[in-house]
């Protein structure tokens, strides 16, 4: 995601699109670096969470940037429990590696 970006319904639904296209039509594994992001709607996060977006998710590793960052996601997690598995990472590394362990 772009620096500064203030993630909004449209964006989530352009983003969800093109990692279905993307990855052949079927559920992918995705790394998300978040550690730019200003802000996500609330109808962003719950379209992230939703059938649309589980139709093209297998696995989503999330980047974020700061403590802060962490706590807010983690919040935002327990507040709307994923359909797959996912999970927080500081390093880049860490995350794609924890992603290729994701089977189907």
């Amino acid at each position: 995601m772009k620096t500064g970006c203030e993630m909004a319904l449209d964006d989530a639904k352009e983003n969800v699109s093109a990692i279905y296209e993307i990855g052949g039509r079927q559920r992918n594994r995705v790394l998300v670096d978040m550690r730019g992001v200003r802000s996500q709607t609330r109808e962003a996060r719950q379209y992230f969470a939703g059938p649309e977006a589980e139709r093209a998710t297998l696995a989503v590793a999330l980047l974020v940037g700061s403590p802060l960052s962490r706590v807010l996601a983690n919040f935002f997690l327990r507040l709307m429990p994923q359909r797959w598995p996912t999970a927080l990472f500081n390093d880049e590394d860490a995350a794609i590696t924890w992603l290729l362990e994701q089977r189907a």
